[in-house]
């Protein structure tokens, strides 16, 4: 039950929740295509440099699903939810089986490893073989087993393939070997030792060979955010450490990472219905320090801080990775011990346990579906550039698509989730050559779109559309990412829906609630002759009350200036217009009319005689 709940909470609307696609998750997208093109490789170089298991394992979701979100976030949902088993066999065999249901279900339900486990990112592979190395390592000490010490070396060597974390796991291998000789248990790891040694060197065999190769591999992201950087600690390496020390302490109960694409800013790793059970968690294990498996609890959590106190923006989730599944055990030992409580009633602290599970489960749905929904987190995980990416595979056969070739190069979830067979690339500074429709153009809008007119002929339907919004980490505020002309053959000739003042027509519009809120509003327009600047259009959506939406922008927007406008051409443009409510076509109104931009004055509606009828006109959403 545990492992399915873990598999629901990870793979429900993978592919959407978090919208879009983040760069670095993409680059794994694109190596994973180089993986099947037969590019080999035991560490890849793109995007600062990366280990190789996540992106075969991404490879082969590519393979079989093709180019998606889904296929990239696969891999992290898969290894997420199965590493619920590894989280239970190692805290069975330190503490038993009740502690060890309960550490599954908080590696479930805790946020940290739930987010981990949706986006397309190596980090998640280090829990599972860090708890499969302890786990196995722990039977080989208790049993004796030269094949489980090889085993339990095998899969510890091949840890090093997942994620840079791992290279403070020596450390912590090291005191507890120290502890353990130091609590007279050195015969218990003689000759076992060597066993893992070996395993571990076997498997860590190529990787070490390629290291002394390109030593380079060894610290290249680590030196760039290393608090050892002056960049990092801008000449005061104690003061930062100090920092970073207490912010990496208070990320479990007080406030976490504050990256949006790690975490919801700031949430702690444990909500309040945990945080007692963490804190009786660690109290035990500092109280039962002697005992190894709780010692072991309290090196693995001191030395696997480690990676984010030392680097920049600590608390950093995605560094500090290998804290998990170590952390998630604490409050389940926490809880266990209210479980077994005997100064309570057994159904007292069995009610108390289950409420405080449930509660904990609740906050995590809560936050996520929260963050998930979030402008800001559609903006971080560059929804914009996704969008524009299906937008262009969804373009019919047999158009032409032409794409300006700085989103091909700036935003790797574009050639990721796009072929390059295509599209064609641009350059807006040497414009494109005559094409016949049906053709597109995807324009970068801040930079120059002369070369568009020129293109356009003048007995066509021009669809002119506003791409996503997009925001960097470092901008203030959202902007359209990008603009969308498409060029197609006219419509049949037909009396306009609307005449107004004899100078512009509406040859047809309609309307589609697209979203709960949301009203997207699609206009034909084709003119007599042209004025400057050009009229606005308004459409406002009404009920008895009065306005729930409106919209006001020039016929076009703002990328279509009236100079470009030719006799003949029909264009169509799209308005997403939010609602204070949802539509509803019995109760509300949607009003159509233009107004001139400088007075306010509204063009009159004409008949088809020539008769003012008013100075808006009533689209009917049948219609």
């Amino acid at each position: 039950m545990v492992v399915i709940l873990a598999a629901i909470l990870r793979f429900w609307q993978l592919g959407t929740l978090p919208p879009g696609l983040y760069r670095d998750e993409a680059f794994n997208g694109l190596d994973a295509l180089n993986v099947l093109d037969g590019h080999h490789a035991l560490f890849f170089t793109a995007n600062n440099g990366r280990e190789p298991a996540y992106i075969y394992l991404t490879a082969l979701f590519v393979g079989s699903l093709g180019r998606s979100a889904l296929a990239v976030r696969l891999g992290a949902a898969v290894a997420g939810t199965l590493t619920t088993l590894l989280v239970y066999k190692l805290a069975q065999v330190w503490y038993g089986r009740i502690p060890a249901i309960l550490a599954a279900f908080t590696w479930a339900v805790t946020l940290w490893p739930v987010h981990l486990s949706r986006i397309g990112l190596r980090p998640i592979l280090l829990a599972p073989f860090l708890a499969a190395t302890f786990w196995l390592g722990t039977l080989a000490y208790r049993r004796q087993k030269s094949w489980l010490w090889l085993l339990a070396g095998l899969v510890y060597g091949s840890a090093y393939y997942t994620y840079l974390a791992v290279r403070f796991t020596p450390v912590l291998l090291l005191a507890l070997a120290i502890f353990l000789i130091w609590r007279g248990q050195w015969r218990r790891l003689w000759p076992g030792a060597i066993w893992f040694g070996l395993g571990t060197a076997v498997a860590l065999a190529p990787f070490a060979i390629l290291i002394m190769q390109q030593p380079d591999i060894l610290l290249g992201r680590t030196g760039q955010v290393s608090i050892l950087n002056t960049a990092v600690n801008h000449g005061h390496f104690w003061l930062t450490l100090g920092q970073q020390i207490g912010q990496s302490l208070g990320m479990f109960l007080w406030h976490g990472d504050t990256i949006l694409r790690h975490n919801p800013a700031g949430r702690p790793v444990f909500d309040w219905f945990m945080a007692v059970p963490f804190l009786a968690g660690l109290g035990w294990c500092a109280k039962n320090w002697r005992r190894p498996v709780a010692m072991a609890l309290l090196l693995w959590t001191g030395t696997m801080l480690g990676p984010t106190i030392l680097a920049a923006d600590a608390p950093h989730f995605l560094r500090a990775s290998g804290l998990l599944p170590d952390v998630i055990i604490l409050p389940a030992i926490g809880l266990a011990q209210l479980w077994q409580w005997k100064r309570l009633p057994q159904l007292w602290r069995q009610a108390a346990v289950i409420l405080l599970a449930a509660g904990s489960l609740a906050m995590t749905v809560r936050d996520y579906a929260a963050y998930a929904n979030s402008p800001d987190t559609a903006y971080l995980f560059e929804t914009a550039a996704a969008d524009l990416a299906r937008q262009i595979n969804d373009e019919l056969v047999g158009t032409a698509v032409f794409v300006d070739e700085r989103f091909w190069s700036g935003w790797p979830s574009l050639s990721f989730l796009v072929n390059e067979n295509r599209v064609n690339l641009f350059q807006a500074e040497s414009g494109l050559p005559p094409t016949a429709p049906p053709f597109t153009i995807y324009a970068w809008p801040y930079g120059p779109l002369d070369f568009v007119p020129a293109l356009l002929p003048a007995n066509a339907l021009i669809t002119v559309e506003r791409g996503s919004l997009a925001r960097g980490d470092l901008e203030p505020e959202p902007y359209p990412l990008y603009v969308r002309y498409a060029v197609q053959p006219p419509l049949r000739p037909a009396p306009p829906a609307a005449n107004f003042d004899n100078q512009y027509f509406l040859q047809q519009a309609s309307a589609i609630p697209s979203q709960k809120n949301e009203l997207v509003v699609e206009l034909i327009w084709q003119m007599n002759k042209t004025t400057t600047p050009l009229p606005k259009v308004f459409i406002h959506v009404t009920d008895i009350k009065g306005l729930i939406g409106q919209d006001d922008s020039p016929i076009g927007g703002e990328i279509w200036p009236a100079a470009w406008w030719q006799s003949g051409q029909q264009v169509r443009e799209i308005h997403h217009i939010p609602l204070t409510g949802a539509y509803n076509p019995t109760r509300h109104q949607i009003i159509i009319g233009l107004y001139d931009a400088q007075t306010g004055v509204r063009l009159p509606l004409l008949s088809a005689a020539g008769d003012v009828t008013g100075d808006s006109w009533e689209l009917n959403i049948d219609e």
